[in-house]
């Protein structure tokens, strides 16, 4: 066995997950395409400079993940198209956002504590105003779990479809509402790491990262309306500016 590359010293996650990372990161990129059979574990020791049973625990990690397949007396092939799972663009204007949240599919989460509870909001959007509903779900893209989403709705506005806002995108509803103004829509972006919460409903480890988003829209007052907390795993996420838009 060959001493591990020193990079890899710099990091308290195990060793095998390391490498695994590494490896999703080469099919994402399409080095290792679709189908393609992957290198043998005597190229892959060479090249990581880890020892098999690292390599092993890597490929273990991503065939749990459907992402390769090993085959007894023929190697390992990728399992995974991986080069489209950055679908998401993350909107920069409230018109993109309505385009890429119409359509989706919801699973309505139970909330825990009480559902009417006052809005915190993490940034100073605007005023908070007296009475909010809070929803918590799943977002789904092709069957998919895409983002994990947190919503506190304006009461008044929620108590007029109740059954409408529970079970649809919100956004879309919110912009083609008469009786709705959006004066201002403001997000938020950081990008840290899943929980356990997180991890579990969207099929990705603890530790994995996470794009985090906080978003508003507020009214004429700047009164909050509308706040969302959503948390989409970031090999999902792409980002597309017009710098001299």
């Amino acid at each position: 066995m060959t001493n591990a590359t020193p990079v890899f010293q710099n990091s308290r996650v195990p060793l095998y997950l390391q490498v695994a990372k590494l490896m999703r990161h080469r099919i994402e990129n399409g080095e290792w395409p679709y189908g393609a059979q992957i290198p043998t574990l005597d190229e892959l020791e060479r090249e990581y400079k880890v020892s098999r049973i690292t390599l092993r625990g890597a490929l273990d990690q991503l065939e749990a993940l459907g992402i390769v397949r090993r085959t007894r007396g023929l190697g390992t092939f990728v399992a995974k198209d991986l080069s489209e799972q950055r679908w998401f663009k993350l909107p920069g204007t409230l018109e993109e956002l309505v385009a890429a949240v119409s359509g989706l599919k919801i699973r309505l989460l139970t909330i825990d504590g009480d559902p009417a509870a006052p809005l915190t909001p993490a940034f100073a959007f605007g005023t908070v105003g007296p009475a909010y509903q809070r929803l918590r779900r799943v977002h789904y893209h092709k069957d998919e779990p895409y983002c994990l989403i947190e919503i506190y709705l304006d009461r008044r506005i929620f108590d007029s479809d109740p059954e409408g806002f529970s079970n649809a995108p919100i956004v879309p509803q919110l912009a083609a509402r008469d009786d709705v103004k959006i004066a201002h829509a403001k997000q938020v972006m950081r990008i840290t790491v899943s929980d356990e919460d997180t991890a579990t409903h969207l099929n990705i480890g603890v530790g994995d990262p996470i794009a985090d988003v906080c978003r508003a829209f507020l009214d004429e007052a700047t009164q909050i309306i509308y706040y969302a907390h959503i948390q989409y795993p970031a090999q999902m996420i792409q980002i597309e500016t017009d710098l001299l838009k």
